[in-house]
Formats: C-alpha cells, structure tokens, sequence
C-alpha cells in the first residue's frame, strides 16, 4: 500500500469515528423520515383538487433522481419553534421567484412545464459536464471533457385517466466527449455517471422505463427497464447517481455486484413500502445487459437473477437511520474475467474455469448524525456499505465503503453539499493468481471529497478530487482532480 493512501485512509476514519461519537446523542430535534424525497405512494395518489392549484418547480421533480433541497426562503420561513433561526433576509436571499431564484433554469417553459405536470406529465431535463484528469500517477496522465445529457419524465396514472397509484418513470440519456476511467487504472472506476449508456460510446439510449401500480401504502408491484443508479438513488437519494454527490463508483454502490447486475436490466418484482421509502423488495431481473436495446430478444436467455433487500428503519440519539441487507444470486454461467457492462475485467484470453451461478450479500448502514433544528435540510450523515461475494466467477471477494455527507452545513448555503469518503475493494485470491502471468494485481482503494456549490438552484458546480490505487501493481497512486457542473432546464 503506497504510504499516502495509507495514511488518508486512516485518518479518514479515525475522523468518522469522533464525529460519529461526538454527535450521535447531541441534537433533539424531532425525529424525521430518512429521505427527504416525496413519497412514491403519497405522489402517486394526489388528489383531483390539486390540479387546479398553481403547480412550482419544486412540486414537479420526477421523485426517483434528484435529492430536492428547499429553497432557502420556504426553509426558514415555515414556522420553526428555533429563536436562532438566521431569517432570510440576513442570508440575503430573494424571496420572490426571479431568474436566479427558480428551481429550473427556463421557468415554466411559457406555461408548459405546469400544464404538463397538470395532466400528469411531470419534466426534468438535466445536463451534466465534466472536466476531469488524472494529474499523477495512474496508468496516464490525462485530463478530458465530457458530459452527460438525461431526459426524465414521470407519467402519473391517476392523472392520465388511468389506474389510481400507476405510474412510469422513463430517462434517456445521451453521452458526449471523453471520460478518464482508462487513463485512471483498471477497477478504478472515477466517473459513474458517465459509464452510461455504454463506458466509451457517444450515443442516445433510453437507459430506464420502470413501471409502478401501488396497491396500498405498503405494498406495490413494478416491472421494466431497471437503470441500476436510478434504482439505487430511488432507495438512497443522497447518493446521487454521480451527478450531484460521489462520483466514484465505489462510493455510490457495492462494486462487486457488477458481476451479476448490468447498467440496466429488464426484469418484474414487488415493493414494501414505509412512509413512502422502498423497505424491501423482491426482484426478478434479466443477467444481460439492455442499456441500448430493448433487450426483449435475448430475454433471460442466458439466465436470471434473484433479488431480495430488507431494510430496517431506527434512531440514534433521536436521528433517523436504517440497516438493510441486500442479497442476490445469479444463474448464468459465467468465467472470472468475463467482461461486464461496466468494464472489462483484467484477464481477458486467458482460459478460465466456467462456474455457474454467483451470489453477493451486503449490509448498508444510513445514519443522520446531525440535523439543525430549525432547518431540517441541513444536516450531516453517514453511509457505510459491506458486500461480500463468492470469489470465483466474481473477481472480488468483498467491498467496504464509509463516507460523510453534509448538506447546508455553511449558514446562509442551505443548497450547497459535500462528502468525504473512503472504499476498499478486494480482489479475490484465485483471481489474482489466475490473471497474475498476464498482469501483477492489487487491491483497489481510493479517498475522495468534493464540494457541491450551488451558484443558483438550477446551476450547481463541484469541486472533486480522487486519490486510488487501481488493480494493477505497477501503476503508481493517482490523484485526480476535477470539476462536475449540472443544470437543469
């Protein structure tokens, strides 16, 4: 292990245990749900009456993307007990809509935007640019532009004269330039977001189209196009799908469940429902690959996978919080150095061993450690994900991630967000002496931490820098700054 990372990796956690201790017990505020996204049920079944009301940029977010933070002026005005709250004046926030003050960046499209929302049609487009690079170390040095362009519409039943409680939630995406996960080092896997809809390729797919019908508050059945990051940020919104939280891979969801889970999948399941978050689940999913393709051809061809999570919702010194496990077992045949759609694994001719079927199990804690009393949307958590996985066909044998992220811990940047966070990825030990004659290989780690500023809401632009050690022996630590800047239209 370079003596660096080293050293990072272990002040980074000795700093996540002392604040851990020092704040789990010291804030009362009043317990609260652990997303603060609007509930799939209570969205799904708004009543008839509020369509003639006035319909604002903030009530029209597709629920499965975006991680909306209050305006700054709603937040502190909606009557908070709190004597200390700053008032918004003394942040010097406009609390009339203006240009600068909206949630998109064109308004209301000339009356478009809530006319489609009226009729059930709900809008977010978003585009996402990045300039990124690796300034040392690394397989090479390189720094390169590139971005990301998502179109999100969510159709809600009641509205549309269909079922009440159904729903579809479509996204496109088109990729455009360059990326640097190459020039990073094997398994290093430094932008997500851009890995879709496929790692290298400059195209237009629709990655997603998930149908929902919620039978109760407790209970809903869905089936189609799976986007494994929206999926993911559906359950953990404060993950962010790369674009306005982590950007490493390792940092958003366990990596060895790249083996048996593609960027998208076409598959059917059921959903338990709490307060609105998904609870648990019971999905039935395709193991090839349908981020470019319908992938109604080839449908569970080559086999099928099995997913169950179960979540378990607590408090920590009066702070939501929730364990879960996840677990999943593929029936495909597969080799050790079979590429997935999100990489190609190190290895390839060389002739492995078929083994079939692969399995992973994981545990994901999310802890809100802080939150301020008079502003609920300022607060500070922790996330931490453990996978293991079988080792042979899986390249890895287990996963651990810990990361802290704050959003509006700056008085008077309600919307600005941070994180710091380290993850450690091991290969298994059949893998390595299996590819060893073609490439020396290691166990993957990396520390990364960002700052998201929002210049206004619809503008945010973040600050990144990763420090990894990548798959291959002789490839020296490599830091990686960058710059991630999204809008949405």
């Amino acid at each position: 292990m370079q003596p660096v990372l080293k050293n990072l990796s272990i002040g980074f956690v000795v700093l996540v245990s002392s604040i851990a201790w020092t704040t789990a017990g010291a804030n009362d505020a009043v317990p609260q749900r652990l997303s603060p996204v609007e509930s799939p049920v209570e969205f799904l079944n708004e009543t008839d009456a509020k369509i003639s009301e006035p319909v604002l940029d903030s009530e029209i977010s597709p629920i499965s993307y975006a991680l909306d933070q209050d305006g700054s002026c709603d937040a502190l005005q909606n009557g908070s007990a709190c004597e200390t709250c700053v008032p918004s004046a003394d942040c010097g926030y406009d609390c009339e809509e203006s240009f600068f003050t909206r949630q998109y960046l064109t308004g209301d499209l000339f009356g478009a935007r809530s006319s489609l929302a009226e009729s059930g049609i709900l809008m977010d487009l978003q585009l996402t640019q990045f300039y990124q690079g690796v300034s040392s170390g690394g397989r090479s040095r390189n720094f390169a532009y590139g971005g990301k362009a998502d179109y999100m519409f969510t159709f809600q039943g009641a509205k549309l004269g269909l079922n009440e409680g159904f729903s579809a939630i479509l996204h496109a995406e088109t990729r455009f330039g360059d990326d640097i996960d190459a020039d990073a080092g094997l398994l290093s896997f430094p932008n997500s977001n851009m890995f879709y809809p496929l790692p290298g390729t400059n195209q237009t797919a629709i990655t997603g189209l998930m149908f929902m019908q919620a039978l109760s508050e407790n209970f809903a059945l869905t089936a189609g196009k799976f986007n494994l990051l929206d999926l993911w940020n559906m359950i953990y919104p404060n993950t962010g799908r790369g674009i306005n939280g982590f950007m490493n891979l390792s940092l958003i969801a366990p990596t060895p469940i790249i083996r048996t889970t593609n960027l998208s999948i076409n598959g059917a399941g059921a959903l338990g429902l709490y307060e609105g978050q998904i609870q648990s689940a019971l999905i039935v999913y395709d193991t090839n690959n349908s981020s470019t393709t319908a992938g109604v051809d080839d449908l569970f061809s080559d086999g099928a996978v099995i997913l169950g999570y179960g979540r378990i919702f607590t408090e920590l010194g009066g702070q939501p919080g929730s364990h879960a496990l996840l677990g999943n077992w593929s029936s495909r045949s597969y080799t050790s150095v079979d590429p997935t759609s999100w990489t190609v694994i190190p290895g390839q001719g060389i002739a492995a061993g078929t083994q079939t079927g692969s399995w992973t199990i994981s545990y994901i804690l999310d802890q809100v450690l802080w939150t301020d009393s008079c502003n609920e949307k300022r607060n500070l958590r922790l996330m931490s994900q453990w996978m293991l996985a079988d080792g042979n066909p899986n390249p890895y044998r287990w996963s651990s991630n810990v990361a802290l992220q704050a959003n509006g811990l700056v008085r008077c940047r309600e919307q600005d967000s941070m994180g710091v966070g380290y993850f450690y990825n091991e290969l298994s030990s059949d893998f390595k002496q299996l590819v060893n004659p073609i490439v020396g290989l290691r166990n993957v780690q990396g520390v990364e931490l960002y700052y998201n500023a929002a210049i206004t809401p619809w503008f945010h632009l973040t600050a990144d820098l990763q420090v990894l050690e990548d798959a291959n022996a002789t490839d020296k630590t490599s830091v990686l700054p960058g710059l991630r800047a999204n809008l949405r239209f």
